[in-house]
């Protein structure tokens, strides 16, 4: 192979690595996405024609193939036929960069792969284990459940009626030092006027003095009226 044929090899290989790293790229971001791709299940993302496993083994067989093209390179300006000049190792040097640099994308994009497909992997094995344990609930498990929820609910049926209990029994002591705070007043009121005990016992002699009165007037009337009836 010449070093024009070698050098148009070389960039062949590139332009075929431009195009195979953008698919690449491609599903990668729909992988990470959560696009076609991205699912756990879907078989295409694994094997399938079309699936990254397929472009990603093309993009490391161009980079191999690239590489190889690059030590023809190099071989023939090495060769005794042909002299080497500044321009040969200039675009030898241009093309192993590039090498370089497809190396680093293709690590970079595949890097981003995994993790993309760890993060899905994880997330479908979470909903898988809810899944299998809320299927392998049994009627049994569903009736202490319930039976669980009921016995809740009167337990705290219960706990508001002891509330309510407590508050009326607050009430009620409230009231009562109220009314002892009243009789304690009244009380010293009393003391403060002694007069007054001796004006209220006399107002009750009074009161029964004059109800005796009453009664007496109103016997002796009722016995008059009696005896002027039967007397005539």
């Amino acid at each position: 192979m010449s070093w024009d044929n070698a050098r148009r090899h070389a960039r062949a290989l590139e332009s075929a690595l431009d195009t195979k790293l953008a698919s690449y790229s491609r599903l990668a971001a729909d992988i990470a996405g959560g696009g076609r791709f991205g699912g756990p299940s879907d078989s295409s993302a694994e094997d399938g024609v079309g699936g990254y496993r397929l472009v990603e083994e093309e993009v490391d067989e161009l980079l191999d193939k690239l590489e190889q093209a690059i030590d023809d390179l190099a071989a023939q300006m090495n060769s005794p036929s042909q002299a080497p000049s500044a321009s040969m190792q200039h675009a030898a040097q241009r093309h192993r960069d590039n090498l370089d640099d497809y190396r680093r994308e293709f690590a970079r994009v595949r890097k981003g792969i995994e993790g993309a497909l760890a993060r899905s992997n994880l997330l479908g094995s979470v909903r898988k284990d809810i899944n299998d344990y809320k299927s392998g609930l049994s009627p049994q498990t569903d009736a202490l459940l319930a039976d669980r929820g009921r016995i809740d609910s009167s337990h705290r049926m219960m706990d508001d009626t002891l509330n309510q209990a407590y508050a009326t029994r607050e009430d009620f002591a409230q009231q009562r030092g109220m009314l002892a705070s009243i009789e304690s007043r009244m009380g010293g009121v009393v003391q403060q006027m002694p007069g007054i005990n001796r004006l209220i016992s006399m107002i009750s002699t009074r009161r029964r003095r004059d109800t005796f009165i009453l009664g007496g007037v109103v016997a002796l009337c009722v016995f008059l009226l009696l005896a002027y009836l039967f007397g005539v």
